[in-house]
């Protein structure tokens, strides 16, 4: 008896290094398959903002465009990419004073999309930032802080209907939702249909809304 349950331990011990080695191998060379064919529908767009956007501030109030680099331009065409969401909008952004986002936002909503934002406890509590989680709410939408003064909330990236594999696209950059960000920061926007980009920030996404 001994003897079987030794040649039994002896095979399970040697068999079981060989299945996962060859399980292991065919996700490594799946992967390998999956760089080697790129996706011919996803595209990347760098935007920067920099010395020209430094005197658009009044453009942002006025909603007035100076030409191609104006940060109205850009504000514009980011808020172009938040109204063509069909199903869902999961927002991730340190500090937002932009009044035009947040009526966005609304606007998609009241069209059936739901909307998710997570932001900074820290920011949260600054009055533009309070006074557009209000105007949120008002309208039932969702948001939630960071759990702690201590725990900054840094991201900035927005998902737009990230489940559909069609339609899910992503921004996502240095920038904070603000003039200051559009106006006077350099800084850098990425706008992308990248499907695995948008699959780890939607995980990351989910992770923080189900732990504020």
């Amino acid at each position: 008896m001994s003897n079987i349950i030794a040649v039994s331990l002896s095979l399970t011990l040697t068999v079981i290094p060989i299945f996962l080695r060859y399980f292991v191998k065919k996700h490594y060379e799946k992967l390998l398959k999956d760089l080697d064919q790129p996706d011919n529908n996803c595209y990347y767009e760098c935007v920067f903002i920099d010395y020209k956007n430094f005197y658009c501030k009044p453009h942002l109030i006025n909603r007035q465009e100076c030409g191609d680099h104006c940060s109205y331009t850009q504000l514009k065409r980011l808020l172009h990419y938040i109204t063509s969401a069909k199903k869902s909008v999961s927002m991730c952004m340190y500090t937002l004073t932009l009044r035009q986002v947040t009526e966005e936002l609304v606007k998609v909503s009241q069209k059936g999309v739901t909307v998710r934002l997570i932001t900074d406890k820290v920011m949260a509590k600054t009055t533009p930032v309070q006074s557009n989680l209000n105007h949120l709410a008002k309208y039932g939408i969702n948001y939630k802080v960071s759990r702690s003064t201590n725990e900054m909330m840094h991201h900035k990236f927005c998902l737009i209907d990230e489940k559909d594999p069609q339609t899910a696209k992503v921004f996502f950059g240095t920038i904070n939702l603000t003039a200051q960000g559009f106006c006077k920061n350099f800084e850098s926007l990425i706008y992308t249909n990248d499907k695995n980009i948008i699959q780890r920030l939607s995980t990351e996404f989910e992770q923080l809304w189900l732990s504020f």
